[in-house]
């Protein structure tokens, strides 16, 4: 898996796109690369791009995932955040995953294409 993480200034967002298999004990490096961009950290809105990505990740896998989150996101990063996912394994996860989100105080939508994604993002107050 790698990534890597744009940042658009004109319109205050940041995309991160990633490519590869994801393994759920993967994910945390992940996100505390992100979340430790200094672009990033100054955004409030992103897309997450894993339309070249594949997962396998199971509903147990989400959860400790979702709990991890919630414990070391706070204050890193964006708020609102748009999920992109093609591949029906890597939409599922982040289905579920979306659904999970809406408890920790920022705002989760999963989306199968860019266009959408960017739309909804425009929309949100």
């Amino acid at each position: 898996m790698d990534y890597a993480v744009e940042i658009d200034d004109a319109a205050g967002w940041a995309r991160v796109t990633v490519r590869g298999d994801l393994r759920v004990e993967q994910l945390p490096e992940l996100a505390l690369a992100v979340w430790s961009d200094p672009g990033y950290a100054g955004v409030e809105r992103a897309i997450w791009n894993f339309l070249q990505s594949s997962s396998s990740m199971r509903l147990d896998d989400i959860m400790r995932l979702t709990n991890w989150i919630s414990e070391n996101k706070r204050g890193r990063g964006a708020r609102i955040v748009a999920i992109v996912a093609a591949e029906d394994g890597v939409f599922g996860t982040v289905r579920m995953f979306e659904a999970l989100q809406q408890q920790y105080g920022w705002t989760v939508g999963v989306f199968r294409d860019e266009a959408a994604a960017r739309d909804w993002l425009r929309q949100q107050p």
